[in-house]
């Protein structure tokens, strides 16, 4: 049986085979075979395969990410992502669809499902205190005026 990341070499318009080493932004449409080392960010419109002998260490974003090698890095995949057998993630995953094979490891978060690209929330924008917090002294003056402190 084949695995999901196994094909020709023809099958993809951008290739980084074994013993080449890049750093730095890599783009695309359509998709792309990395089976040497690569290092910085990967934002694409199509799918990233990661081969059993690639180093990645990478922001990863793309529609769908079949990983039979090594990454360290955070991805979001738009569609699914793929651990093959052998595969190792270290980071967090945001994807709807995620397989993990026997034999390969996600070390890391991962948010699934129709919600797993959403926003995420941020810290709120506006600090304004609310009728609970007016309990709490705001400055050293005012807490050695508190009933605690007596």
């Amino acid at each position: 049986m084949s695995s999901a990341w196994e094909g020709s070499g023809d099958d993809f318009g951008t290739q980084l085979g074994a013993g080449t080493a890049f750093e730095g932004l890599l783009t695309f449409r359509g998709s792309a075979r990395v089976d040497g080392q690569l290092e910085g960010q990967v934002r694409a419109d199509g799918t990233l395969i990661l081969g059993p002998t690639a180093k990645v260490r990478a922001r990863v974003e793309v529609d769908e990410l079949i990983l039979a090698g090594h990454l360290e890095g955070d991805v979001v995949a738009r569609q699914r992502v793929v651990l093959a057998e052998g595969a190792r993630l270290i980071g967090s995953v945001r994807t709807p669809t995620i397989r993990i094979d026997d034999g390969a490891v996600l070390d890391g978060a991962c948010h699934t499902g129709p919600a797993a690209l959403d926003p995420v929330p941020g810290p709120v924008a506006d600090a304004t205190p609310s009728a609970a917090d007016e309990s709490v002294p705001r400055t050293p003056e005012a807490a050695e005026n508190t009933p605690e402190s007596a």
